[in-house]
């Protein structure tokens, strides 16, 4: 029987992906970029259902002192994720609404199911308190750096933004690993952190936060760009 915090975080991975394929479809101008919506959103879709059918399976838990399962689903998507971009200049085409890319990042408000889980004693506090916490914070901001984006210092708003979310990212995966069961264990805490190795948690390290990276990454670049273009004209 599904609970509440299963449902929850089902429901926030499906909700990413109809998001991002509205925001891909949206931005479409052209046949081509219109098939590429429509293929992403596949995609999107297909690797969300693999995560949640994978961890169903208890192909994510730690087992041992092997390589850690969710360390190798982590690096492999990105790398995907990362050659995708870097090879199709439709689909960065497509995501080049800095607006609505930051406003993706409001789903890190399920970072509150963190907090619930280690009150339950589920989630050690070590890993619980800055993964939930900077994820709630940057859920609430979302929204409004969205909206403020064209107003003065709306640019270096959003990278701050990004960055800050970026190292809240970077927290979570090290602390996850840190105080996980296998040879990247430093903390021994009790709990440890292997439920976020099970479905449904195992959602999050598998497709949710992959999906982050790589979108604040990209926003990063393209920032950047649009910050180096206004200092040209201001200095023109």
């Amino acid at each position: 029987m599904m609970t509440f915090i299963d449902v929850l975080l089902v429901a926030t991975a499906a909700a990413v992906v109809v998001a991002m394929f509205a925001l891909l479809w949206r931005e479409r101008s052209s046949r081509r970029s219109a098939a590429v919506a429509v293929a992403s959103g596949l995609v999107l879709a297909a690797w969300a259902a693999a995560s949640a059918v994978l961890a169903r399976r208890g192909a994510f838990i730690q087992v041992g002192h092997q390589v850690p399962p969710v360390g190798i689903a982590l690096a492999v998507t990105l790398a995907f994720l990362a050659a995708v971009l870097m090879l199709s200049p439709t689909l960065r085409g497509l995501l080049s609404n800095q607006k609505n890319i930051i406003r993706l990042n409001v789903w890190r408000l399920v970072g509150a199911v963190f907090l619930l889980l280690m009150q339950q004693g589920q989630m050690p506090a070590l890993w619980a308190w800055p993964s939930g916490v900077g994820d709630i914070l940057i859920g609430l901001a979302a929204f409004p750096v969205a909206r403020r984006l064209d107003e003065p210092g709306g640019i270096n708003r959003a990278i701050v933004f990004n960055l800050l979310g970026l190292a809240d990212l970077v927290v979570a995966i090290g602390l996850g690993m840190m105080t996980s069961l296998g040879p990247t264990n430093v903390f021994h805490t009790t709990p440890s952190s292997q439920m976020a190795t099970r479905y449904p948690l195992a959602l999050v390290p598998t497709f949710l936060v992959p999906l982050a990276i790589m979108l604040h990454v990209l926003s990063l670049w393209q920032l950047h760009r649009a910050s180096s273009r206004q200092a040209s004209f201001a200095a023109a």
